[in-house]
């Protein structure tokens, strides 16, 4: 039986309840998304911490969404990445290098669909432009031209605590 915890998490910039329910056959507490709210699953009842399942969430979630952006933006920057990670650099939203791997923040599936495009699309440009000159901005800028406004929901590393 489901109980609400009386927590909320946020997904893709909305924050939804997180409901709790026993499950003696699982080894380790478990999160999963319905569409509406969050279904925490645990071995025990009682008290329980769910940080690590939350995080375990948000990077397979920030993962899947991910590949599906860069998807849909590389055709449109025409460049091709070889790998891409989800990891726990909290000094950045993402980062590319020179073998043309790119990683990602697990945080980033907080946060709204389009905030996400930005950092996606912000990598994708790195990977014609290793720096930030004036043509990286510019592809940018014609890739996705609203990217000052994802910036600002972003913020800096200061707000990144959600």
């Amino acid at each position: 039986m489901e109980q609400e915890s009386g927590f909320k998490a946020c997904y893709l910039g909305k924050f939804y309840p997180i409901y709790t329910k026993v499950d003696e056959t699982i080894k380790k507490i478990n999160i999963e998304w319905d569409g509406s709210a969050f279904v925490c699953t645990s071995p025990v009842s009682g008290e329980i911490d769910i940080a690590w399942a939350l995080q375990a969430f948000y990077t397979r979630a920030s993962k899947k969404i991910i590949e599906e952006r860069l998807r849909f933006y590389q055709p449109q920057v025409k460049v091709k990445y070889k790998s891409f990670s989800i990891e726990n650099d909290s000094r950045r939203w993402g980062s590319c290098n020179s073998n043309k791997h790119l990683t990602f923040h697990w945080k980033l599936a907080m946060y709204p669909l389009h905030a996400i495009d930005y950092v996606v699309v912000h990598e994708l440009c790195h990977l014609m432009h290793l720096n930030h000159d004036r043509s990286f901005w510019r592809l940018l800028g014609k890739i996705y031209p609203n990217y000052k406004e994802a910036m600002d929901i972003l913020g800096t590393e200061k707000t990144r605590d959600m």
